[in-house]
């Protein structure tokens, strides 16, 4: 299945503001993440230290089942002040 995944910050600037990978239904966050990374590894750092969402809510599990109109964001650390 098709998935877009919405990206910000540097993830955003770096790939765009959204990417679509293909994952299967059933799939982990893990997945997702190294989904990313494979399109640009210099991302890498981010996207491990990134929190996954799922219809704007944080995921906390690592199993996870989508449904194609799932709103998936991943959410690099925020910083300063």
């Amino acid at each position: 299945m098709k998935i877009s995944v919405k990206l910000f910050a540097f993830l955003g600037d770096q790939l765009g503001p959204v990417v679509t990978i293909d994952l299967p239904t059933n799939t982990t966050v893990a997945a997702i993440k190294n989904a990313i990374i494979a399109l640009d590894p210099l991302v890498k750092e981010t996207v491990e230290n990134s929190r996954l969402a799922i219809n704007q809510e944080f995921i906390n599990q690592s199993e996870i089942t989508l449904n194609s109109t799932d709103e998936v964001a991943l959410i690099p650390p925020v910083s300063g002040g």
